[in-house]
This record gives C-alpha cells, structure tokens and sequence, in this order.
C-alpha cells in the first residue's frame, strides 16, 4: 500500500503534488506573455511618446513665455534708458535756454512713454496668443486622448466592471493632463 501511494506520487511530480497541471501552467504562462507584449507594444510605447510629446510642447510654450517676458522687460530698460538720456540731453539744453530744454524734454517723455505702451502692448498680444494656441492644442490632445480611451473601451468590450475601470482611467489620464 504504501509502495503504490510512494509510486503514484512519483508518477505525478511535484507540480501534481501542488495540483497544478504543468501544461496548463505553460499554455497560461506562454499566453500571458503574449498579452503583455501586444500591450508594452501597442497601447503602453505609443501612450508614453504621446505623453513625451506633449511635455515638450508644453515645455517650448513656457520657454517662449519666459523669452517674451525677457524682452519686455529688456524694452523696459531699454525705454528707461532712453528716458534717462533724454533728461541728461535736456539738462544740457536747459544751460541754454530754459523753453526749449522743457519742449524737447516733454517730448522725449512722450515719445518713451508711446513706444513702451507699444512695446508692452505687443508683449501682452504674443503673451495672448501663445496662451490661446496652448489651450487650442491642450482640447485637441484631449480629445484625442478621449478617442483613444474610447476605442479602446469598444475594442475591448468585456464586461461592465472592466468598461468602468477603464473609463475611469482615461479620465483619470485626462485630467493628470489637464
């Protein structure tokens, strides 16, 4: 009896000791990595160059908001030191004739004055446009992202539970995004 028993145990192995079927466990094993490569492949590598994508744009825009604001503030200098030489220019006219240092001083004030209303105005105009175009392509990139999740859910149409959790996770995506 217990001769048999020892050959019986023999005769399964160690996997049938466990109760696991050894081909089974292959076949399941063998199809898990073939659903993990068609995800890492398919849905993970483009989702993360998308992604890459985007950061970039978004970097580019701050980069091109901080040159913009650089250069306001460059005007700005560069205005206050045409003030400043107006005034030196105009204390040296005033030597000679009080009326004419106080016209051309009034002047250069004006004119100053007009080009960094210009210069500042501009700034806001491109500061306006990049803000609009980033926002123009932040809807897109999420309404693709929205068409994504989309078809994936349709694709992959299994059960209630699943719909759910994957919906939740594109919202999830897009408002990480967002």
């Amino acid at each position: 009896m217990v001769t048999e028993a020892k050959q019986v145990a023999e005769s399964v192995g160690v996997l049938g000791t466990l109760g696991i079927n050894g081909k089974l466990f292959i076949a399941q094993l063998l199809n898990f990595g073939i659903v993990l490569f068609v995800m890492w492949k398919w849905v993970y590598t483009p989702l993360l160059k998308v992604m890459d994508e985007r950061a970039k744009k978004i970097e580019q825009g701050l980069k091109d908001a901080e040159a913009s604001t650089s250069a306001r503030r460059a005007a700005e200098e560069e205005s206050a030191g045409i003030v400043a030489t107006a005034r030196k220019g105009a204390k040296a006219i005033m030597d000679d004739t009080a009326i004419a240092a106080e016209a051309d001083l009034q002047e250069a004030a004006k004119r100053a004055r007009q080009e960094v209303e210009r210069i500042v105005s501009q700034g806001r105009e491109q500061l306006r446009l990049e803000k609009e175009k980033m926002v123009t392509e932040a809807k897109a990139e999420v309404g693709n992202l929205v068409v994504m999740a989309t078809e994936r859910v349709l694709r992959e149409k299994l059960d209630a539970k699943k719909d759910a959790r994957l919906i939740e996770d594109a919202i999830k995506e897009v408002e990480r995004l967002v």
